[in-house]
């Protein structure tokens, strides 16, 4: 007799199979909407339809050779963002962290992009590993690339409210959220530092559950990718809210920690020993005496200005707009466009409640502006990346010097000399693929939050990192956004400001002791007086073993109740 799980599946045999040889992820697919998603907008792509699996087998096997080349960027990943490869291609549950600037999300798109192709090779094997990249936030996400989703959308968990039973059983009412539980090799999570133990052992929970597998989350992959030192998960005033590291779920299913170390971002060496400090929320008398000489340091000057990061809203709408309407050049408005790519479901309408419910969530949660208005020397910030080759990602600053008398563009000349008319960008809606918003991938740079800039490198920012700063790691995230001191302006400074939570000083406090012998654990023993405590909630049975300056923590199979 059929389980529930296998009956809900039961469908009639595809009418035709698509290989994709050259895609973002090589494979044989049995829905053309599946297909589609790896090929499109891919440069390059090779792809063909076919009435049988068998047929699509041979035609993969004879393509994907011809069009399989290693990306070159494996060759630039530093001996410790290659142990990350390693432990992934030995099936490890992992946890990517480090400070800002050492290369995380790099790394994330290198597994992304290469892992697969790496795995089939291992293996032998014409089937691929399917890869999700997730973020906890919209903004974040689209910050990511590579068609990454909003954890709770990819999910099918909405808000993540209620208990493990009852988002089971609302997932299981929604097909598009089962299959992407259940097709998914490698789940990439970012931003873990948001992601809060509860929702972790809740997911735990509905991987097991939708799976049928007792393994942790069901036997599916787990790489978590971020820095507790940044913003911590956001809560509500009568909530306690625990970190990721806290869950059982951590406990039972996190196999490595790797801790990398190597700054990739800042090149500057002086820079470098303040953000390590400014992490760990110890700042020495000559790390404050550098931070302060920055602060007279003249901005006001300059053609293209530095962006301001304020830690509250309220601050940065009002010296935005404030900023905008001092200016008196000529000025237009963009207004944010519903746009259709793709076949629209039979039965669909825009004015659906639920659809206006996702797209006012996806319009909060996103970097662009709903209406945008610019005027000529207005500062500005690209919020997407339209020409890496040319240096214009997001991130880039620059000033609108003009509009096209065509086209009516805003024309923009960056911080690095070029300009360029900026044209329209499309942000797809996760949840309905079929439409996307179209605008102007600008926004005003005088100034901007903390927690929005959080991901984003800056070619230069002024930082208020003084007593207005209310959350834990609030300052360090402000500092860490530049690459270098020379880039770096300060407002209001004050060394109070930069505080690290003391349970997430703990955890990697704890992680570090992990790599010392039994001799030198013995003499912390010896000195405190007092035995040392080796639970941590993410390690260990066994001290690590370090790997040309990487910090890995690996762990024995721990149960849950082991602490």
């Amino acid at each position: 007799m059929l389980k529930i799980d296998e009956f809900i599946f039961v469908r009639k045999q595809p009418s035709m199979y698509y290989a994709v040889a050259n895609g973002q992820h090589p494979g044989i697919y049995d829905s053309w909407p599946e297909a589609s998603e790896q090929v499109s907008g891919y440069p390059g792509a090779v792809f063909k339809g076919f009435k049988t699996r068998e047929e699509a087998e041979t035609y993969l096997q004879e393509h994907i050779d011809q069009t399989e080349v290693v990306d070159s960027r494996i060759g630039t990943l530093t001996e410790e963002q290659r142990s990350v490869l390693d432990f992934l291609l030995k099936g490890q549950n992992v946890f990517l962290t480090g400070g800002g600037g050492v290369g995380k999300s790099y790394l994330l798109s290198v597994v992304y992009t290469e892992f697969p192709g790496m795995m089939r090779r291992l293996l032998g094997d014409n089937k691929l590993p399917r890869i999700q990249l997730c973020a906890l936030t919209g903004c974040a996400a689209l910050l990511l690339g590579h068609q990454a989703k909003t954890l709770h959308s990819w999910a099918g968990i909405g808000l993540g409210k209620g208990t493990a039973g009852e988002l089971y059983m609302k997932i299981r009412k929604n097909r598009k959220a089962m299959r992407n539980w259940l097709m998914t090799d490698l789940l990439i999570i970012d931003e873990v530092s948001m992601l809060t133990a509860e929702l972790l052992d809740k997911l735990n929970d509905l991987g097991k559950k939708l799976r049928s597998n007792k393994k942790p989350f069901g036997g599916m992959q787990i790489m978590l990718v971020g820095d507790f030192f940044q913003l911590p998960p956001v809560s509500r005033r009568d909530e306690s809210t625990q970190f990721a590291f806290e869950a059982n779920a951590w406990k039972e299913g996190i196999h490595v920690c790797i801790e990398l170390t190597q700054i990739q971002r800042q090149k500057d060496e002086r820079f470098h020993t303040i953000l390590k400090e400014a992490r760990m929320g110890a700042l020495t008398k000559e790390s404050c005496a550098v931070l302060r000489a920055c602060e007279g340091r003249d901005w006001r000057s300059l053609a293209i200005r530095p962006t301001l990061l304020f830690p509250r809203r309220a601050e940065v709408e009002l010296i935005n707009e404030s900023n905008l309407r001092a200016l008196n050049g000529p000025r237009r408005t963009y207004a944010a466009k519903l746009v259709y790519d793709g076949k629209i479901p039979k039965g669909f309408l825009e004015s659906d409640e639920e659809f206006q419910k996702a797209l006012n969530k996806f319009d909060t949660d996103s970097s662009y502006s709903i209406s945008l208005e610019l005027i000529q020397e207005s500062q500005v910030m690209l919020i997407a990346n339209i020409e890496p080759d040319a240096g214009l990602v997001n991130g880039s600053r620059g000033v609108l010097v003009g509009f096209c008398p065509s086209t009516d563009l805003p024309i923009v000349e960056f911080i690095n000399g070029v300009r360029k008319p900026i044209g329209h960008h499309h942000w797809p809606i996760e949840e309905y693929e079929f439409c996307s918003r179209s605008q102007i991938p600008l926004r005003l740079a005088w100034a901007c939050t903390t927690h929005k800039a959080q991901g984003s490198s800056l070619d230069s920012a002024l930082v208020d990192i003084g007593s207005g700063n209310f959350e834990f790691g609030q300052a360090y995230v402000a500092l860490s956004r530049v690459r270098s001191l020379e880039a770096l302006y300060v407002h209001d400074f004050d060394p109070v400001s930069f505080r690290a939570h003391p349970n997430v000083k703990a955890f990697y406090e704890r992680m570090s002791r992990s790599q010392m012998d039994p001799g030198e654990q013995e003499e912390i023993r010896r000195k405190a007086g007092a035995p040392l405590n080796n639970d941590v909630h993410s390690v260990i049975a066994e001290p690590s073993r370090i790997i040309k300056g990487v910090r890995v923590i690996k762990h024995d199979d721990v149960e849950p109740g082991d602490s």
